[in-house]
């Protein structure tokens, strides 16, 4: 490549940390031994989640508080489960250079094209991990913060997915193009669908936004636009079941070896 791409393009000390909530989410990242954890919070009614997971980390230990501390912090209808860890985040120096010192390594990159709605950033990271993306890509701007709904939804598959932040989200993509990846972009409008076409090779996948879909320079930038077929006039699927869909028909079509599991 002729540039780092890096996750993170501002020194903002808050970037490089966030908070979890939600029990499976936050099992995952203190059962991670690679993640820091800077702090746990609980509710009198689970400091029992500490004795389970807690070894792992030896020097963690639990604040108890009460409801209105989870309430004054992430909002009353929060779901919460009554824990939630502070932490450093994985990938804060990680940049896509460092995701293809691999060659063996074929599993697909997801590009997230402003997909704002931390649910469906969530959910297309709990859906990476499942069926084997390499890492998903989002645009430094017009992308959600890093939150603890987004971390809700992954359900802990984000400590298995990295997420890459790029400041130009088109020099990414061909970028990697020039290392022998293909570009295919979800348009509904497309006459070739997805299953049509042979998928057996190195991939970027473009979400677009729910909204308007690709911008220009992103869809000028694919090699193929494939759409998934509906039965009837109702076709409109949300980013999530998209990606989900599309990840899981590249996996089907692939067999085992284009899927390295590093």
């Amino acid at each position: 490549m002729s540039t780092k791409i890096h996750a993170h393009s501002r020194s903002d000390k808050n970037r490089n940390s966030f908070w979890i909530y939600g029990k499976h989410a936050v099992k995952a990242a203190i059962l991670n031994k690679e993640r820091k954890i800077l702090r746990l919070i609980l509710l009198e009614s689970c400091k029992d989640f500490l004795e389970e997971y807690g070894s792992v980390h030896e020097s963690l230990q639990a604040e108890l508080v009460d409801k209105n501390y989870f309430a004054a912090k992430f909002g009353k209808d929060a779901t919460h489960q009554g824990c939630a860890v502070l932490v450093k985040d994985l990938h804060f120096h990680l940049c896509l250079e460092d995701l293809l010192t691999d060659e063996s390594d074929n599993r697909p990159f997801m590009f997230l094209d402003q997909i704002t709605d931390p649910q469906n950033l969530g959910s297309i990271l709990r859906a990476s991990a499942v069926f084997g993306a390499r890492a998903v890509v989002v645009p430094e701007h017009n992308s959600p913060e890093f939150s603890p709904a987004i971390w809700k939804a992954a359900s802990g598959a984000a400590e298995y997915v990295p997420i890459i932040r790029v400041i130009n989200f088109v020099h990414a993509i061909n970028d990697l193009k020039k290392h022998g990846f293909w570009c295919v972009g979800l348009d509904e409008k497309s006459s070739k669908t997805m299953s049509e076409m042979d998928l057996e090779r190195k991939l970027i996948v473009v979400i677009g936004s729910e909204g308007t879909g690709m911008r220009r320079l992103t869809r000028e930038s694919c090699d193929f636009l494939v759409k998934l077929p509906g039965i009837g006039s109702f076709t409109t699927l949300n980013a999530a079941q998209a990606a989900t869909i599309s990840l899981y028909e590249i996996r089907r079509q692939c067999t085992s070896h284009c899927f390295a599991t590093g």
